[in-house]
């Protein structure tokens, strides 16, 4: 181990145990991040969060912000302007999942950018494993087994991240199910085989007289609009479209034409209370088994953007213009490979920007609760090094040199070469004490909220 990385374990362990005592600090972060939520969605944020300490974990991002996002422990391997990328920004394995790219194949990788931002590498590394350690301990495991499973998915990282540096690997791997193993190829191939547009379409709409309309009577998560709010939608489909690559010129006009509009309810846990609109759209042809459905989702001022140093903020800002739905979606192309030919952004008429994607009908989650046995686990843990470190790598020089100068791969590769040792140790005592202070802050909630 480096003498750096020592230090810098001695500094986590320190301030680990000056945080154990902090149920006013969790309380007030609580309250003032859901203050502007309505009291029901606020509510039922809660309700969410107490399901477990991983919920909890997932719906407190900003706690995880405020402990690390500058913190001194980046330093040794990274912490400087060459080892910035294009973060997920709330990483857990929840925000991993499965969905069709541009090419129709079924793929498994990150799947939310709502956080994204530019920042050092290892803050998304770090919260990954947290999560890893904490689904580890809802499924019955020990510390030693847990540290275990932290090392495979910290070395997996390191190798992915050294099999790419001197080459452009990254830019077109995918994870699909025949190259992928233990229980995901099953689950990519289960996704696939169970579902379709049809049974999506049939999910979230009804036909009135041969002609689709999303479901607000039916389905509990969709609400009926306004009309102004309809007309709004509507009146900006043009706008939406210009954002799109290659200015959307590759899709007919008709290919846009609104059908319905409706509010998205009860989506997500992070961002639940977020303004969100689905609109059904023509799609392919005329007839009403080819329709899309388009997620439009209100994007404010992401999580990290008060914890990190002001020039990953600047940075980011620079990049986007200011413009948090646009943030989102340059995140999602740079970290992604294929990416849906309907993503884009449309400002509307209430003063908010809103990312735009089509939903997937192989939208799905891995169930962790199967992952019972250590070479279930192990393997999982394997793939999520690997697919971050296949998004990381892809969203540095790759993606805009003017940007990113350095390759990032090849940065990591030569901070941690003949020091893998060093890293695992770092990441290890680093998320199995911040997995205990989580789960600290996750009974202060339940005794206050």
């Amino acid at each position: 181990m480096t003498a750096a990385a020592a230090l810098a374990l001695t500094c986590w362990s320190a301030w680990a145990r000056a945080a154990q005592d902090r149920t006013g600090v969790v309380v007030t972060e609580i309250a003032n991040a859901n203050a502007l939520l309505s009291s029901a969605a606020r509510a039922e944020k809660y309700g969410l969060m107490k399901a477990s300490a991983s919920a909890f974990f997932r719906g407190t991002n900003h706690l995880y912000w405020k402990d690390f996002g500058s913190s001194s422990q980046l330093l040794g391997y990274g912490g400087v302007s060459s080892t910035r990328t294009w973060l997920g920004g709330d990483m857990h394995v929840d925000n991993l999942g499965s969905f069709d790219d541009d090419q129709g194949d079924v793929v498994y990788a990150l799947d939310d950018f709502d956080e994204a931002v530019l920042g050092d590498y290892q803050l998304d590394v770090w919260r990954l494993a947290v999560s890893v350690v904490l689904v580890a301990r809802e499924n019955g495991f020990g510390r030693a087994d847990q540290g275990a499973f932290l090392d495979s998915f910290t070395e997996a990282y390191l190798d992915a991240m050294a099999s790419y540096a001197g080459n452009s690997g990254e830019t077109t791997r995918k994870f699909l199910a025949s190259n992928t193993y233990g229980l995901l190829d099953d689950f990519l191939d289960n996704v696939t085989a169970s579902s379709s547009r049809s049974e999506m379409l049939g999910d979230w709409t009804v036909l009135i007289g041969g002609v689709r309309r999303l479901d607000t009577s039916g389905n509990p998560d969709l609400a009926a609009v306004t009309a102004a709010v309809d007309g709004d939608v509507r009146n900006h489909i043009a706008a939406y479209r210009s954002t799109l690559s290659g200015g959307g010129t590759s899709l007919p006009a008709g290919y846009f034409a609104v059908k319905s509009v409706a509010e998205r309810l009860h989506a997500g846990l992070g961002s639940l209370g977020a303004t969100r609109y689905y609109v059904l759209i023509e799609g392919p042809t005329s007839g009403p088994d080819d329709d899309r459905i388009l997620d439009v989702k209100a994007q404010t001022t992401p999580t990290p953007w008060s914890y990190l140093p002001s020039t990953a903020v600047s940075q980011t800002s620079a990049v986007c213009g200011g413009n948090m739905a646009l943030r989102t979606v340059l995140a999602y192309k740079a970290l992604g490979y294929r990416v849906d030919d309907l993503l884009g952004w449309v400002a509307l008429s209430d003063g908010k920007t809103y990312s735009v994607r089509a939903r997937s009908p192989f939208k799905d989650a891995f169930d962790t609760t199967t992952l019972t046995t250590t070479t279930r686990l192990t393997n999982l843990a394997e793939q999520w090094g690997q697919v971050l470190a296949t998004h990381h790598a892809r969203a540095d020089k790759d993606w805009d040199s003017s940007v990113f100068p350095s390759s990032l791969d090849g940065q990591i590769n030569a901070l941690t070469s003949g020091d893998h040792a060093g890293f695992r140790a770092r990441v290890r005592a680093l998320a199995l004490d911040y997995a205990d202070q989580v789960e600290l802050d996750y009974a202060s909630f339940l005794a206050n909220f």
